[in-house]
């Protein structure tokens, strides 16, 4: 007979971007379709499965801040193309930090566009909506008007036709939602508000934010509010940005690799340039000139460095979190989740269940405490790894790795994605090495990471 799952997730596809193990390394080829094919037979098998009522994207689905549209939209059609014939009901598309903008253009159609076109006022945005799911099916806040749904969404074209003609709905939720079983109370969010990255505003800001607009407090919606213009810029504009987008990753690429290079050095020398013929002195102050060439070489030297720093710490995403295994165990991490729960806490009482992505390093049944009202309570962590090699260390490649995690009435299930081992890694990356990988270096451990499912 097969199982029936209310919900199956899976967060950091990243579609579109060249490192994610799901798409070809050459951008006119997309997908890698044998594999999409394999990773849902392997689903099947190893699940048990006879149907899934919703597919849950857990953020990061799309990559739209290191890929380009053209890429990214094709090979989530394809990913949907393969996978919808599990899903009996509905997909559920949470966006992360990557894919950031599809909250954004939702909002704006629903909210802006669609209201103008019925010749209806325009509607503040949501900022935040976090339904709940429990066997009776999704169940949206009171106040949303608009039906997030079907063929109300620009995504659900992206559904191939045998999915629509079967009237298969497709939502879009953000920052999380709730999921209800007999056996668990789960919130699933991307992750990205746990770290400081995300909530750089209401992190720097918090206080005049406070003592000169009167904010009252932080909320979820506000959290959302006032980080989302610095998302929205550098995870989604730079991204898109032509030219200009090529040029960054170029440069990042090269810092994360081997430090400042050529195209690093030429771009700081150009601004020592810059900043030196604005400045301007009498001939008799010609020791002010020497001076000030002084602290612009120093200014400069200190930009490098700190460039520099921040390569070695973050892979291509610039995420501190990314590729750490013990974040629970950090203390600043561990209070941001908390602070993130309690504000979502009075929605959601009796949660006992944390899933999320984006670190892309896998965990099971982790702990977290939880202080509220004088008491505590323990929360069940759960973190559903990534689908990328954007760092080419065996180190990194052991650790992080996909995890599928489903829901049913039996309770939580996990599903790791056969990977290889580490001695196979090390005979393509040799331990010690400091030059980059090549990109043939790249393919062959793409065809290694994919055998291990295509032979299972």
């Amino acid at each position: 007979m097969g199982t029936t799952y209310l919900a199956l997730v899976l967060s950091d596809l990243h579609l579109g971007e060249e490192d994610s193990i799901l798409m070809h390394l050459d951008p006119s080829r997309g997908v890698h379709w044998p594999y999409l094919e394999a990773l849902r037979g392997y689903l099947v098998s190893e699940l048990d499965l006879s149907e899934v009522r919703y597919l849950i994207l857990l953020g990061d689905a799309l990559d739209l801040s290191l890929a380009r549209r053209r890429r990214a939209f094709p090979a989530l059609k394809a990913f949907l193309e393969v996978f919808q014939g599990l899903v009996s009901e509905g997909i559920i598309y949470i966006p992360g930090n990557h894919d950031h903008h599809i909250w954004v253009a939702f909002q704006e159609e629903t909210q802006v566009f669609c209201k103008l076109r019925q010749d209806r006022p325009v509607e503040p945005y949501y900022y935040v909506l976090c339904p709940y799911l429990d066997p009776e099916g999704i169940h949206l806040p009171e106040h949303h008007i608009s039906r997030p749904y079907g063929r109300e969404t620009f995504l659900y074209h992206l559904l191939p036709e045998a999915a629509r003609s079967r009237d298969l709905d497709l939502l879009v939720a953000y920052p999380h939602i709730y999921l209800r079983t007999e056996k668990a109370s789960a919130l699933l969010t991307h992750g990205h508000f746990f770290e400081e990255t995300w909530t750089l505003f209401t992190d720097l800001l918090e206080k005049p934010l406070r003592e000169i607009t009167h904010l009252d407090e932080i909320t979820l919606a506000k959290l959302e509010q006032i980080n989302a213009p610095f998302i929205e810029f550098g995870w989604y504009s730079l991204g898109q940005a032509g030219e200009l987008s090529v040029l960054l990753e170029k440069i990042w690429d090269e810092l994360h690799e081997r430090g400042a290079g050529p195209i690093t050095e030429s771009i700081l020398q150009d601004l020592r340039d810059r900043l030196d013929r604005e400045i301007h002195f009498p001939w008799w102050e010609a020791f002010k000139e020497v001076f000030s060439d002084l602290c612009l070489d120093g200014l400069v030297q200190g930009i490098k460095k700190l460039l520099e720093q921040q390569a070695r710490e973050k892979p291509r995403s610039g995420s501190s979190l990314r590729h750490k295994p013990e974040i629970l165990k950090e203390k600043k991490t561990r209070e941001r989740i908390q602070r993130y729960l309690r504000l979502s806490l009075p929605d959601f009482p009796g949660m006992n269940t944390l899933v999320f992505g984006h670190t892309h390093v896998p965990f099971q049944k982790r702990r977290l405490s939880l202080e509220e009202d004088g008491s505590s309570r323990t929360i069940s962590c759960f973190n559903t790894g990534g689908w990328v090699t954007d760092v080419y260390r065996v180190s990194h490649l052991l650790r992080s790795r996909p995890l599928v995690v489903a829901f049913s009435e039996e309770g939580i299930r996990t599903l790791e994605i056969p990977w290889p081992e580490k001695e196979a890694l090390a005979e393509i990356l040799p331990r010690g090495r400091k030059k980059p990988a090549t990109p043939e270096e790249k393919e062959r451990l793409r065809r290694l990471i994919r055998s291990q499912l295509l032979r299972a």
